[in-house]
Parts: C-alpha cells; sequence; structure tokens
C-alpha cells in the first residue's frame, strides 16, 4: 500500500478527519480515518472508526503478520490507534504528534503501545 506515501510529511492529524473529500485534499487524517482512506485507494471498503475497524477481516497473531494488516495500539484506551503494517517492524499510521508516517514497532512508544492485536483484511 504506498497510496498514503503522499501524506508523509504532508500531512495533519486531525480527530474525526479523512472523511470528506476536503480533509483528504488537505492530508486531514485521525488515525483510522487514514486506514479507512488508504484501503479505499485500493479498492477496499472497510470502516473509518478505530472501534470498527478492530473487528473487521480476521485475527491473525503478530508473529504472523503480514503487510497490509492492521496492527493495534493501547494509547488513550484498548487498541485506540490503528495503522498499516508495511513489513520490517514498520507501520504507516497518522500519528498526533506528526500526521501520516511511517514509525518503528520495534523500539520507543510504538514498541511499549502495541498491543499485540493484528487484524488481516481479506483482499
Amino acid at each position: 500500500m504506498t497510496a498514503g506515501n503522499k501524506y508523509i510529511g504532508n500531512s495533519v492529524y486531525v480527530f474525526g478527519g479523512g472523511r470528506t473529500a476536503y480533509d483528504v485534499a488537505n492530508g486531514r487524517f485521525d488515525c483510522s480515518g487514514f486506514v479507512s482512506w488508504a484501503f479505499r485507494q485500493a479498492g477496499i471498503s472497510i470502516p473509518a472508526s478505530t472501534s470498527a475497524l478492530s473487528s473487521v477481516g480476521e485475527r491473525v497473531s503478530s508473529s504472523n503478520m503480514q503487510p497490509g494488516d492492521l496492527v493495534f495500539f493501547n494509547t488513550y484506551k484498548t487498541n485506540g490507534h490503528v495503522g498499516i503494517y508495511l513489513g520490517n517492524n514498520k507501520f504507516i499510521g497518522s500519528q498526533s504528534s506528526s500526521g501520516v508516517a511511517i514509525e518503528s514497532m520495534s523500539s520507543g512508544y510504538w514498541k511499549s503501545t502495541f498491543s499485540g492485536y493484528v487484524r488481516r483484511v481479506a483482499q
């Protein structure tokens, strides 16, 4: 999934963002809005809320993660943040600190908050 790459360094985190044409055109996304938008670019319709995304597709073990899987983090609540796994312990998502960015899951904040909860969306 490379659709989101154009927003790296060119976007802002906005709670509730990514659900209107204006938001998308201006790179305004929250985490679940970005994930839903990115999948739509690939022709896959999934919800745009973190709680709804936590039940799409099938659950897979974090040891079996594959690029394109949804990865969840315990931020302000259990599974409160979602991103798209890219492989090599990295994910892309819209973070409140950076907007759309690629982050490492192998150290720091994202390692400490990764819940181990992973969903695979049928593709």
